[in-house]
Order: structure tokens, then sequence, then C-alpha cells
């Protein structure tokens, strides 16, 4: 039996898109879920359609907050203790690094599910990680990093998760 990771983030990106919402509501941003393009095949053997992306896909949201662009990826784990940097693309880091390179603000919403826990992951933080682990460091981020180094996003003013203002605090 296979098992299929391409949905476990769904409720996160939910919760995501419904923070957007309530601070374009309160015009705050304009941020925005950025579509996959799908194609759809049938398959003969099995009998069914199946869909597949076409491309990768860069990052989950981009918009604009206080007059800067904003591009970031969100990203669930069920572990306890870590946080995997496969759950990374090297595209996505990519992406990111450019959008920071070229004034913007990226960074990564990690959800810690099993914890109930959201934390971002700034762009330095990750290429940090990234590196060391190139290196032959570690394959993952500890917990523990996240509750020392990383800002905790809280539901606040009236905001699901109100991670505007920990990221203006980083520019």
């Amino acid at each position: 039996m296979t098992v299929s990771y391409a949905n476990r983030g769904q409720p996160f990106e939910h919760l995501i898109e419904a923070t957007n919402k309530q601070y374009h509501r309160k015009g705050r941003a304009t941020i925005q879920k950025v579509p996959v393009p799908w194609k759809v095949f049938y398959d003969r053997k099995t009998k069914r359609s199946r869909a597949i992306p076409e491309k990768k896909s860069t990052v989950d949201f981009i918009g604009i907050a206080n007059g800067r662009a904003i591009a970031f990826d969100a990203k669930s784990t069920r572990e306890r203790t870590r946080f995997p940097l496969a759950n990374i693309e090297d595209h996505q880091f990519q992406f990111l690094k450019s959008w920071k390179d070229n004034g913007g603000i990226s960074f990564i919403l990690v959800e810690f599910a099993k914890k109930q826990e959201v934390y971002i992951l700034t762009i330095n933080q990750l290429e940090k990680w990234l590196m060391e682990a190139e290196n032959g460091g570690r394959k993952s981020i500890p917990y523990e990093y996240f509750l020392t180094e990383c800002d905790l996003v809280r539901s606040k003013n009236g905001i699901l998760l109100d991670y505007l203002p920990l990221i203006e605090r980083k520019k």
C-alpha cells in the first residue's frame, strides 16, 4: 500500500487562508493562495481519473502587507521532536531566497500538528540549517530550536494566526 502525503497540510493551509481573509477584511494585507496547475488524465488500468501537478509550484502564498511584498510557504509536520528539512524542496527555498534578496519578505510557517503550534522560520534561519545539512549536519531542525529561536504564532486581535506583526519585526 502506498501512503500519500499530498494533502497532509491542507487543514493548516485552510487556516492560513481564513487568516488572510481576516487580514484583508481589516485592510491589513492582501495575500492569496498560489494555485497549482493540475493535469487530469484517465488511467485505463484503474479505470479512474487522476490528477498530477503540471509543474512544480513556487510557494503557497504571495501578497502584500504595509507596502512590502510577502511570499511564504506553509509546512506541517506530525513529528513531535523535529522538522525534517526534506519537507522543503530546493525550488521553494531558491524562490524564497530570491524574493528576500529582491527586497521582499519571505519565510516558512511551520506547524507542529500534534502540538497544535505554529512557528515562523525565517529564510535566513532556514538557509543556515540547509547549509549545515549539505555539509553533513542534521537533516532536521530540532523542536527545541523553534522554542528558543523562532516566534510562536498565536491567535490575537481577532486574527486566527496573527503572523504579520511577527514578520514586520524581522524586516
